[in-house]
């Protein structure tokens, strides 16, 4: 897994390196390739120049006209400019510069040939002023917001370009992890499909050599009646094999409990029926051996909850051989139940021997237990408490 985010980090960090490259080198080329189609437009390709300038030119004309204004008045024709707020003029005759001034501070580098007379020549006009005629260029800077169209739309455009880049990369990192991580589940479930099948089988190999065993001590048993001392010998062999037996059904439940096929609950039924018939089973089996037991809080309520008759079956069992094996007899068992607005609830405690601890056992049963409770929508928990050890089932309840 840490090698997996390594290796998605990598590729993002990668991504994000091109994306930045990309977006720089797209915005140059376009900046490049735009300034000079741009240019080549304004200066050489159209008339725009001299669509803007003229109505300035004629405006001009009327006030040297005007005012008597001879090409020394520099201050009087400045005074004109700055009121129009002119940005650049130049005032030539044949081609050689009389006067030329700029009125801003800062200009836009891709303009800057609007403020240059050397190359302005070719748009100048003819102004008549009192002594002689002289060619005026006068440039309002309108060509500057194409300038910055340009760059807007070169910085939008790249910026575009970079981020549906860095989206398009990120969905095929995600898709391929994605991809990915459904061939590595599928091979998980395939290798635990493998692994539940293995102890499915598992379990029922070994039950036919246990059974044959059980029968030859039943066979050595019935021959050796009168031999106490083998007899106490025999009675260890059976329990120890009654031991295995019951760890390969549990191992069979937690098998059948935590594999994917699906299970199909039972129509809803009411909780007496669902689960008091099992409780009454182990009651039985649990009086048989010696136990008392403790139902007074054990009451019912028309109520209905879904379950699988062949786990519900198998959850008993196994809370009844939990309690033969590890209970105190000589503490009483407590079966109760509790009803509440979503949820009933089925609790079973038993004293606690000082030698003999659930706590410390595999716990395969309470995992098989849990596992198979969850298949069936609902929980279970345990908890140790003044002396007891308490299972408590949760069902859900079904409108």
């Amino acid at each position: 897994m840490r090698d997996d985010l390594k290796r998605v980090k990598k590729k993002l960090s990668l991504t994000f390196a091109i994306a930045i490259i990309g977006t720089c080198a797209v915005f140059g080329l376009l900046y490049y390739l735009g300034i000079d189609l741009l240019s080549y437009y304004i200066e050489a390709g159209s008339c725009m120049i001299y669509y803007n300038e003229k109505p300035y030119i004629d405006e001009f004309q009327q006030y040297v006209s005007d005012n008597d204004i001879s090409t020394t008045d520099v201050e009087q024709y400045d005074e004109w400019m700055s009121e129009h707020d002119v940005a650049f003029y130049s005032v030539q005759e044949m081609g050689k510069v009389i006067y030329n001034k700029s009125n801003v501070d800062k200009l836009i580098s891709p303009a800057k040939n609007m403020y240059d007379y050397r190359f302005t020549g070719s748009y100048v006009l003819p102004v008549q002023f009192s002594d002689i005629e002289a060619e005026v260029f006068i440039y309002t800077g309108f060509t500057e917001k194409y300038y910055i169209a340009l760059m807007i739309f070169d910085v939008g455009f790249s910026l575009m370009m970079g981020i549906v880049f860095v989206y398009l990369r990120i969905r095929k990192i995600i898709a391929g992890y994605q991809t990915e991580l459904e061939a590595s589940q599928e091979q998980e479930k395939k290798a635990r499909q493998e692994k539940d099948e293995l102890m499915r089988n598992m379990a029922h190999d070994l039950r036919t050599p246990l059974t044959g065993l059980m029968t030859h001590i039943d066979i050595m048993k019935l021959e050796n009646e009168a031999d106490e001392e083998n007899q106490k010998y025999l009675d260890i062999v059976t329990d120890k094999v009654m031991d295995i037996k019951t760890q390969m059904d549990n191992l069979l439940d937690f098998s059948m409990a935590s594999s994917e096929k699906n299970i199909e609950l039972d129509k809803p039924i009411e909780t007496e029926y669902a689960v008091g018939d099992y409780l009454s089973e182990m009651y039985a089996v649990l009086k048989e051996r010696g136990y008392s037991i403790d139902i007074n809080k054990l009451n019912w309520e028309k109520v209905k909850v879904a379950v699988n008759v062949g786990l519900i079956s198998r959850i008993f069992a196994n809370l009844t051989d939990n309690i033969c094996k590890y209970a105190d007899i000589d503490k009483p068992i407590v079966m109760e139940t509790c009803f509440k607005k979503n949820n009933f609830k089925v609790k079973i405690g038993n004293g606690i021997c000082d030698d003999k601890t659930l706590l410390e056992s595999t716990g395969i049963g309470l995992k098989s237990v849990d596992m198979m409770m969850l298949r069936m929508n609902g929980n279970m928990s345990y908890s140790r408490e003044h002396g007891k050890f308490w299972v408590k089932l949760e069902f859900p309840i079904v409108k």
